[in-house]
């Protein structure tokens, strides 16, 4: 069997990071997330469970 279909997903956010340097500090946000079929599954699975207990 292949699961290679569950790896399928997105990814979004900053693709690079956003830097703020006020000389004294410097300060670097960023943001990824990445979405793919198992972890969409997993979740379900998850509050499926939650809401049974």
């Amino acid at each position: 069997m292949d699961f290679g279909w569950l790896a399928y997903g997105q990814s979004f956010g900053l693709e690079s990071p956003l830097s703020l340097d006020l000389s004294i500090i410097k300060i670097t946000f960023g943001f990824m997330l990445s979405i793919n079929i198992a972890s969409i599954i997993g979740m379900a699975i998850g509050i499926f469970i939650y809401r049974k207990i």
